[in-house]
């Protein structure tokens, strides 16, 4: 205690003090005296003032040895293992200094964005990777050095930035808390994160350009979408989704339209529901290839096309303690043997048997289905007509509720097999999902189909499956927000504050609920892709019910992100990533089940007379084999990168290449100068050099 007592005097007598950065080493910084420091209660007068850009909240129980230490390193020098970050401590609504909120100067964000290579538009009209040296060249005319990176792109640095504090050889667990090992190498905040100690990392909204966003999103309705500004505010990833959301809904506008208008026509014309199905398949195809070409160009418009990205290994992989390869540092190893083993030993039966979950509820399903039929053919009353949608009501119920359930075990499988990076995570959660949701969904369809062949039945389950699933999703979409919202109002009239007053934008946001990305939309727009084109000859007003819902769908979403969720990291994407693949095999699966509708319809045999099932049959596969390898033409004679694109990037190729040629010139000239070389020897031996090289 009396020790204690002299560091204390020390501290509040002499301003300057020396303060732990890591068991080993120390460094000394001037900062102000401890009684001032209690004045403040904000960042030490190392930081001023800041605009903050990112929250991070820790856990009431915080040790505050461990607060302090990783306060201390946030704010140390890179060469010191620090993040050379703006820091200040806040208080929450108890007093505890828990939340920190953080900043960097502009020099700071532009050597990170310089070390992170952050493509930038040149002044001649090309992207670039940003570099320091060439500053002015990526301002524009009439801007200043402030606008070279916008918020978003700051946010994302000073969460890499924060993200990439790594411990050192001396680092061996967070202070305060012994049982929390480190290893060299390993991300001290990602280890706070996994241990539950950062309850939460969010960057904060910027309250003008979000409002000035939302009245050109979702207050104008019938306005397109504004690509740019979304991404600008948001990122790459959500930017490409909503890309993605609208070229979707627009492509749906043809097949909504012929369909709608066949429905009021006779349908049971095999002409019409040829040509339909028809145009319905080469469509998919076109869509598909103009999206892609579409996403060639937003990905090089916002730096991202070609992007080559080192990954980390995920903050929740476990393993012993190994040396990577590519990178020489220590870090967490799995055998692949292993993984393997938990994949096609655990997950595969566990996946199956949930497969025959879904196969013995839809064999359920049936026998109700088949007894509601029986009930209405001998007495077809209305109350009978009315038990003839229950069956299929309950069933598109329980398929909602089967594929949430589903997900969970999806979820706790792939977490379970420890992928390393997490791009094979997602990748590997994607087929679980897909496989799942493709079965539960469409299984009962092509039961209806192809054994029991009723045409009725199958419109009628479709059209139900299909509306069943939008009424939900459009009320998760739009009931929970305005209930979340009506809940924050109500905490804080609970705590004794009135929502109409003021109230600090920082503890609201804090409130506000973490956004949960991307994936289960993605995974709505692949279930609604399946009901409006497999079985598109036996429905033609999928599309129209669709188009209607994702009109809904992009407003909605819009709502969400600017008013009811905390803002998202952005994240850099340059397309839609594995879901492209799973709906191309979308659209291969629907050539074949609606060739197989429509050979199997009575107006085929009739347009066939004199042919058996057999040869009706092997008439429409070959059908079939010529849309497919029509499909590959058509896939093969759009080409998926625009022509200027190309260019455009051979060009940043080449000049690339020239600027490193000249670099090593330069570089070889400074060498032979350096060794007094005579001048005229030095002239030809390196022109000599060039030439060759040329």
């Amino acid at each position: 205690m009396a020790v204690r007592e002299q560091q204390q005097k020390k501290l509040t007598s002499d301003p300057y003090h020396i303060e732990l950065v890591s068991s080993n080493y120390l460094t000394k910084r001037t900062v102000l005296p401890k009684m001032e420091r209690l004045k403040k209660k904000s960042s030490p007068e190392l930081d001023g003032n800041f605009h903050p850009l990112f929250v991070v909240e820790f856990c009431d129980d915080v040790n505050s040895e461990l607060l302090d230490w990783l306060v201390t390193r946030l704010r140390a020098g890179k060469s010191i293992g620090g993040a050379e970050l703006l820091v200040g401590r806040v208080a929450d609504k108890d007093g505890k200094e828990r939340i920190l909120h953080v900043g960097a100067t502009r020099q700071r964000l532009l050597e990170a964005a310089e070390m992170c290579g952050l493509r930038k538009r040149h002044r001649d009209g090309f992207l670039r990777d940003f570099t320091c040296r060439d500053m002015q060249g990526f301002i524009s005319d009439g801007k200043d050095v402030d606008s070279i990176l916008n918020e978003t792109e700051q946010q994302r640095l000073v969460e890499h930035e924060m993200t990439n504090i790594r411990a050192l050889e001396c680092d061996t667990h967070l202070p305060g808390y012994e049982k929390l090992t480190l290893y060299v190498g390993k991300s001290i905040v990602q280890k706070c994160i996994n241990n539950k100690i950062i309850l939460q990392m969010y960057p904060l909204h910027d309250k003008e350009a979000l409002k000035e966003l939302g009245h050109e999103w979702y207050q104008q309705f019938f306005q397109k979408q504004p690509l740019e500004a979304i991404r600008s505010y948001f990122g790459e990833k959500l930017g490409i989704y909503f890309a993605f959301l609208g070229f979707y809904t627009m492509s749906l506008i043809p097949p909504a339209f012929i369909g709608l208008i066949y429905f009021f026509t006779s349908w049971e014309d095999m002409n019409k529901s040829t040509f339909f199905a028809g145009f319905n398949l080469v469509w998919v195809t076109v869509f598909l290839e103009a999206w892609k070409r579409n996403c060639c160009e937003l990905s090089y418009a916002w730096g991202t096309i070609n992007m080559v990205h080192m990954e980390d290994p995920r903050p929740a992989f476990k393993g012993v303690m190994g040396k990577n390869l590519v990178t020489g540092r220590n870090e967490p190893t799995f055998p692949e043997r292993q993984r393997n083993l938990r994949i096609y030993g655990v997950s595969v039966p566990i996946v199956v048997c949930c497969l025959l979950v879904a196969i013995y509820v839809m064999l359920v399903y049936f026998r109700m289905e088949f007894w509601a039929q029986a009930r209405y053919k001998d007495n077809p009353s209305l109350f009978n007509s009315l038990l003839l949608l229950l069956p299929v009501c309950f069933y598109a119920g329980v398929v909602i509720a089967m594929n949430a359930a589903y997900r969970l075990v999806a979820f706790k499988l792939t977490h379970w097999e420890n992928h390393r990076l997490q791009s094979s995570y997602e990748n590997h959660l994607i087929v679980k999902l897909v496989l799942f949701n493709f079965m539960n969904c469409f299984m009962s369809l092509f039961y209806i189909a192809f054994v029991i062949q009723d045409m009725a039945l199958l419109r009628r389950s479709l059209a139900t499956l299909l509306i069943t699933l939008q009424i939900v999703g459009q009320a998760q979409e739009t009931l929970l927000p305005y209930l979340m919202k009506k809940y924050q109002k109500w905490c804080l009239q609970k705590e004794g504050k009135d929502p109409a007053q003021k109230i600090d934008q920082r503890e609201l946001e804090m409130r506000q609920q973490i956004y949960p990305g991307v994936f289960d939309d993605y995974l709505e727009l692949f279930l609604q892709f399946g009901y409006v084109f497999l079985f598109s000859s036996a429905y033609p007003l999928a599309a129209f019910w669709a188009l209607l819902n994702n009109i809904l769908e992009i407003r909605t979403d819009a709502f969400k992100l600017c008013r009811v969720f905390q803002r998202p990291l952005s994240q850099l994407a340059s397309s839609i990533g594995a879901w492209q693949m799973a709906f191309e095999i979308m659209g291969v699966i629907a050539v074949i089940t609606n060739c197989a509708l429509i050979a199997q319809s009575p107006q085929a045999r009739k347009f066939f007379p004199d042919s058996n099932e057999t040869q009706l049959l092997m008439i429409f596969v070959g059908v079939e084999h010529l849309i497919l390898a029509f499909k590959v033409c058509l896939a093969y004679v759009i080409p998926d990168t625009p022509d200027w694109v190309n260019i455009a990037v051979a060009r940043i190729d080449y000049e690339s290449r020239q600027a490193l040629k000249t670099e090593r010139s330069n570089r070889a000239r400074k060498t032979f100068q350096e060794q007094t070389v005579p001048a005229e020897l030095l002239t030809s031996e390196l022109a000599g050099a060039i030439e060759t090289e040329i």
